[in-house]
């Protein structure tokens, strides 16, 4: 959902990168586990090939990783070389995603960025951004100071792609589409505000029920950010819609379908194989009322 913010950051390589780390990325073969899948996607922009990237995960009694990489290959016949892996685990806890550890490693063929970051249930533990941002930056006038308090209660960009609980025995709940997701980075602090739209019928064969649940997802930045920067005010403007869609054997959702109105035109990320192995024993949560 950080890729709300992502259309900022054309023409920037490194961060681009690191944005798009946040969104949907894979790394590999999920480890073996009770329950595991995996989530093939690609990118367009103006209905052009940019990008691709996969999504996977290991599931362990409450114990889950998430693990991504992902790659833009070229925009609007620009060649780029943006490539980002991503890793997040944790458990589920009281009907949400509770992340222990998170860490992304970003590189435009020139430049490499990292995030190192733990989280236990007093907030961030311990943070290192590599390159470590400069004292101009913090110091910026316009940055919005990140605080302790924003640090609490989150939940890292690939943990936000878990929507636990969203598949019942007896449909979509499109509660999954009622909330606000609080999100740090390791940078920024923000919030994704979703609205319950419609449910959708599809024909792919790779989703149960062939349904899907439509949401639409607003940006709006908390801390980190700079308040006098024109993109931020147009990410909190733009209109997002978010469709998703049940994985087999789970009770959770995942993003199936982003549209997000771009200058460029729209930029898409869809997904193609959707695939799983094994059942989880229990739901990974249960909505609360």
């Amino acid at each position: 959902m950080k890729a709300v913010v992502s259309m900022a950051c054309l023409g920037k390589k490194t961060v681009c990168a690191a944005a798009v780390a946040g969104f949907a990325l894979s790394f590999g073969p999920a480890n073996a586990g009770d329950y595991t899948f995996k989530a093939d996607y690609a990118a367009y922009l103006a209905g052009i090939p940019i990008g691709k990237a996969t999504l996977t995960g290991t599931f362990n009694g409450p114990k889950y990783r998430i693990d991504g990489y992902g790659k833009i290959t070229g925009l609007v016949g620009v060649v780029y070389d943006y490539t980002a892996s991503a890793s997040s685990a944790g458990e589920f806890q009281s009907g949400k995603a509770t992340p222990r550890a998170f860490s992304v490693n970003a590189s435009d063929g020139e430049e490499t960025a990292t995030v190192r970051m733990t989280m236990n249930q007093s907030g961030v533990r311990r943070l290192k951004l590599s390159p470590a941002p400069t004292k101009a930056w913090y110091n910026h006038p316009s940055r919005v100071k990140v605080t302790d308090a924003h640090t609490k209660n989150i939940v890292d960009p690939m943990s936000a792609l878990i929507v636990s609980g969203g598949n019942t025995p007896t449909g979509l709940d499109k509660r999954a589409c009622e909330r606000t997701v609080p999100i740090f980075n390791g940078r920024e602090r923000f919030d994704v505000k979703l609205e319950f739209r419609k449910f959708e019928t599809v024909s792919d064969k790779n989703i149960p029920g062939n349904q899907l649940l439509v949401c639409g997802a607003h940006y709006r930045a908390v801390a980190g950010h700079r308040s006098d920067k024109d993109e931020v005010k147009m990410a909190e403007k733009t209109d997002i819609e978010l469709k998703l869609a049940p994985v087999a054997g789970s009770d959770f959702l995942l993003p199936y379908r982003v549209t997000i109105p771009t200058p460029l035109g729209q930029a898409v990320i869809q997904a193609g194989a959707m695939t799983s192995t094994g059942v989880m024993g229990k739901r990974s949560a249960a909505l609360n009322d």
